[in-house]
């Protein structure tokens, strides 16, 4: 959401980033073209750990399939839950969902008590121990539909995920509208159905996830901002000669 302030618009800015040609579609409206710079939004760098030791220490069972949701959004996770108990006929399946002690928790009470594959719990997780969890995870699956108030979004959590090499199944929407097969998206519930099986069956390539971060991890952004400043520096520096 840009700012109301008209001083925002009256500043005389150096450069404005924003993370893609979305966003500056919208700013070329207020500024001119030339100062507006397209830098990525950054990613956790890879930290890959293993499933077997995650599970041992967060006592999960070694057989089962693990999929795994958190945040605030309950909502999101009730619609996905037939679908998931149907998957409960032909692999032995726990849904692990982690939830904000600030969300709204009555109607996934009332799941748990529905479903038994279900493993709720209410808690804030710092990254680390959210990453063991992903480390312990066939698959984070994440369900949300397209922002209808904003129509740029961008998924902080895939961008703050992807690094565990797990992979991420995420509902097609406007918030991985630019994302390509470093995640995998599903188009309803019958094709999440669809792409769960063929990763229980084990077919996911983590090379790609490990190409895509060498461009896109933290680090690298970091490089290309230094690189802006510099050249604004030079820009400047030109400019007192």
């Amino acid at each position: 959401k840009a700012p109301e302030d008209p001083l925002y618009y009256q500043f005389d800015w150096d450069a404005i980033v924003c993370f893609d040609q979305r966003y500056k579609d919208y700013l070329v409206k207020s500024f001119p073209a030339e100062r507006i710079h397209m830098i990525s939004y950054p990613y956790h760098p890879l930290k890959l750990g293993n499933k077997k030791e995650a599970r041992r220490k967060l006592r999960l069972p070694q057989v089962e399939k693990i999929v795994f949701s958190f945040g605030f959004r309950s909502k999101d996770v009730i619609s996905a839950l037939p679908y998931l108990n149907e998957l409960t006929q032909e692999y032995p399946l726990r849904y692990v969902v982690i939830t904000n002690p600030e969300s709204e928790l009555d109607e996934l009470y009332q799941a748990k008590k529905k479903y038994n594959f279900i493993d709720l719990k209410v808690k804030a997780l710092p990254l680390d121990e959210l990453y063991d969890y992903l480390y312990a995870s066939d698959v984070l699956l994440i369900h949300r539909e397209s922002s209808q108030k904003y129509p740029a979004v961008v998924s902080s959590s895939v961008c703050q995920l992807l690094g565990s090499g797990c992979p991420i199944l995420f509902h097609q929407s406007n918030y991985v509208e630019l994302h390509g097969n470093e995640i995998i998206k599903y188009r309803d519930f019958e094709d999440m159905k669809t792409k769960l099986i063929e990763l229980f069956q084990g077919k996911f390539d983590l090379s790609i996830i490990k190409a895509f971060l060498k461009n896109y991890e933290a680090e690298r952004i970091a490089e290309r901002f230094i690189k802006l400043f510099e050249e604004l520096m030079e820009t400047r520096e030109g400019r007192r000669k």
